[in-house]
């Protein structure tokens, strides 16, 4: 599948979708963002190595209702945001979304959601803990500019409420992690967020490097811990991240947040970029956002970057 680094193995990013370039006449919209209040506390983690299962997700907040449908503009065609007319092979995600929108009548696909800014479907291995949002425009993936403005939908917000219990896409697993991975890790060229469980562990890690971990983004290019993570074959395997603690996932977007307080700032591409979200357990809870890239600069001793989020997420 994925042209992932060597030794993570395949990645299980399945494939994305979205649709056409038209506009869409619906006025830009807003979402109300319910607050995640956080749980206090790690106790009852699992280990890092096997321990990962479909459990319940941990009380993750209460049930949220899925925002109505928007719209927004889609952006111009381009190298860089990608084609409508492309199809099959790499673009086979971006053929599903437009079986739900119903402007293609195949591949067969299981529509979870269907809005005017995104599809929510099945990953592959198909179960309980791995869904994919995906534009209805045409969004190659995390390089593309126009999910970085203002007049792109909140993705992130929506994958989030989307994980939630109630919904079609609900991810039943001790902590969702949320995830995109950079152009060169992927294996369809169409954005698509995993809605996914993040390995046992992860969260202990991040509850241990809390106090210095900076909710300033002007910082965050700069807060960069090791985590170790697991590899396809279950394997512990340490790399770093660039980490910055949210309280919510409303606007900014957190594209334009890496843009413009990481990318920018250091001369990163954005395409090498990865980006993951996980709650946070501890204090007044709010979310970990991590990102990596493989040229990422660390500390002595500490490990490399990566592209993929594939060592945090867990989707078998």
């Amino acid at each position: 599948m994925s042209g992932l680094e060597s030794g993570r193995g395949l990645g299980p990013e399945w494939r994305r979708v979205t649709v056409s370039g038209n506009k869409r006449a619906d006025p830009m919209y807003r979402r109300q963002f319910v607050k995640l209040s956080g749980v206090t506390g790690a106790a009852g983690l699992l280990a890092l190595a096997g321990a990962d299962g479909g459990m319940a997700d941990g009380g993750q907040g209460p049930e949220p209702s899925p925002p109505d449908p928007g719209g927004a503009t889609c952006p111009t065609p381009s190298a860089l945001c990608g084609f409508p007319s492309q199809s099959g092979g790499r673009y086979e995600l971006w053929d599903k979304v437009q079986v739900c929108l119903g402007t293609r009548t195949t591949p067969p696909t299981n529509c979870l959601r269907t809005t005017s800014d995104y599809v929510v479907l099945n990953g592959m291995p198909q179960n309980s803990h791995n869904f994919l949002l995906l534009p209805t425009c045409r969004v190659s993936g995390i390089e593309c500019p126009f999910i970085a403005t203002a007049a792109a939908p909140n993705y992130w917000l929506d994958a989030w409420i989307n994980a939630q219990p109630g919904q079609p896409s609900h991810v039943v697993y001790p902590n969702i992690g949320l995830g995109v991975n950079s152009a060169n890790t992927r294996d369809q060229d169409q954005l698509h967020i995993h809605l996914a469980g993040i390995h046992s562990g992860i969260q202990t890690q991040l509850n241990a490097y809390d106090n210095s971990i900076t909710n300033n983004p002007a910082n965050w290019r700069n807060q960069i811990v090791p985590i170790w993570g697991l590899t396809s074959t279950g394997m512990p395997a340490p790399r770093s991240y660039r980490v910055l603690h949210v309280s919510n996932l409303n606007n900014p977007n957190l594209f334009m947040r890496l843009r413009d307080s990481v990318v920018l700032p250091t001369g990163a591409n954005m395409a090498d970029q990865a980006l993951t979200v996980t709650p946070r357990l501890v204090g007044n809870g709010g979310f970990y956002v991590l990102n990596s890239e493989p040229a990422l600069q660390t500390p002595p001793g500490q490990p490399g970057g990566t592209g993929t989020v594939d060592f945090l997420l867990a989707y078998t």
